[in-house]
């Protein structure tokens, strides 16, 4: 499986012999880090995405850890039962940010009301798993893998979108297909079969540093120079692979590590993260997924069970700031039609605030999907605030895989039938 490889777990590599494509799969690629030693013998070919593969659709997902509370995202000012269940942690009409009669959002989503005024942010209520649970890994995965028989760790589990890449792109050989860029696992939403991705957590930390001597760098430089090469055999496979890890490491570096932009990231994590996924695509990398995270360099993230307000403030704010940012930057060189972002979380949370100012786990939760591709608007109806489930819980008005299913079919041009392992009635989300 692939996933980040360690300074020793690299090393180790370097000494065990891989004589077929089978054998250098399974014991996976990874991310090719600070210390990394690759065999010498791989010098075949170099990285090179033709301008097809640059100009093609991209998909990019954030994952809001933790389970941010929907009611106070997307905020039904227009229903008497919000406030009587949110004394303390509702939003004024003053205060929130209106869309219409019903709905409004957070103070802090400023630059998800621009978006929504040009009609490139789709706001999709009250979306949910059947049958949910209530953990916070379990229902990630959920999400993720897009069925309940996909888990994380267990052999040959993949995701929707790696699914996707494996079927759209069953012969590409480039490793940067699918890019996390996470300080932790590489996500299951972005891992396939043959598509296994790359995972960084800054661009520095994805770098070739395996030479042992500066006359070896500098005949690495040259040969990863070459134009590439037809495999003949396995031999040539893995020689091909290998280059082409190496020198997407270089190309990542170059590009994430040398960015420079006008348009204003918050300078933490998830905000570095994202600005990094747009030095990739404007640098024209091959990348058609990409991943981030927000909340994970933040106790608990949205799980707010208690002073929830200051915190989602500070959440939603960098949030806000880095989506605004996002599609300022892509819209400056030409590529904001290309992308379609989405937000997703493992749950909601529960329709009455608690008594530690916060609110627990609960079921259906909103999800945006951002872009000169959406359909802008509100899509869905608000999930009835006093019908609740047994557990307190706002319940589900559409299956999430609804949603996949018409980014899958209307964005991404595949059968989602085939990639989610089942048929689902798509919602008019896609322009």
């Amino acid at each position: 499986m692939n996933r980040r490889i360690n300074s020793d777990g690299d090393r180790n590599m370097s000494r065990i012999p891989i004589h077929t494509r089978r054998d250098f799969l399974s014991r996976g690629l990874g991310l090719v880090g600070v210390g990394s030693s690759i065999p010498h013998f791989l010098v075949r070919t170099s990285l090179a995405a033709d301008k097809e593969e640059r100009e093609g659709r991209i998909i990019v997902s954030l994952l809001l850890e933790g389970g941010p509370d929907g009611l106070s995202i997307a905020i039904p000012h227009g229903h008497d039962e919000y406030y009587k269940a949110r004394p303390k942690l509702n939003y004024s009409k003053e205060e929130l940010i209106r869309l219409n009669d019903e709905m409004g959002l957070h103070p802090r989503l400023t630059g998800f009301k621009s978006l929504y005024d040009k009609g490139q942010m789709a706001l999709v209520l009250g979306t949910a798993f059947p049958n949910y649970d209530l953990s916070h890994f379990v229902a990630r995965d959920y999400w993720e893998a897009g069925n309940k028989t996909d888990t994380t760790g267990k052999p040959g589990a993949t995701g929707w979108i790696g699914r996707y890449l494996d079927h759209a792109f069953p012969d590409a050989t480039s490793p940067t297909l699918n890019v996390a860029v996470v300080p932790r696992r590489f996500p299951l939403i972005l891992t396939g079969k043959k598509h296994q991705g790359v995972g960084l957590d800054t661009p520095d930390a994805f770098a070739y540093k395996g030479q042992q001597s500066a006359k070896e760098l500098d005949l690495y430089r040259k040969l990863s120079e070459l134009p590439s090469a037809c495999p003949r055999d396995d031999l040539d496979f893995i020689s091909k692979t290998g280059i082409n890890a190496n020198s997407a490491s270089e190309r990542i570096r170059e590009l994430a590590g040398h960015y420079a932009t006008p348009a204003a990231y918050p300078d933490t994590q998830f905000g570095r993260s994202v600005k990094t996924i747009a030095a990739l695509i404007n640098g024209g990398l091959d990348g058609r997924a990409y991943y981030a995270a927000q909340g994970i360099a933040v106790f608990g993230g949205y799980d707010t069970h208690a002073d929830q307000k200051g915190r989602l403030d500070a959440l939603l704010g960098e949030l806000n700031q880095t989506v605004s940012a996002f599609y300022e930057d892509l819209e400056r060189c030409g590529n904001a039609k290309r992308v379609l972002t989405f937000t997703f979380a493992e749950f909601g949370r529960r329709v009455k605030e608690n008594f530690s100012g916060g609110t627990d786990h609960g079921l259906a939760q909103p999800m945006f999907l951002f872009g000169p591709g959406v359909k802008g608007g509100i899509h869905g109806t608000q999930a009835s605030l006093t019908d609740l489930d047994p557990n307190g819980n706002l319940k589900m008005v559409d299956d999430f895989r609804r949603v996949y299913s018409s980014v899958i079919e209307k964005w991404l041009c595949a059968p989602s039938e085939t990639i989610l392992g089942e048929k689902f009635p798509m919602l008019d989300v896609i322009a």
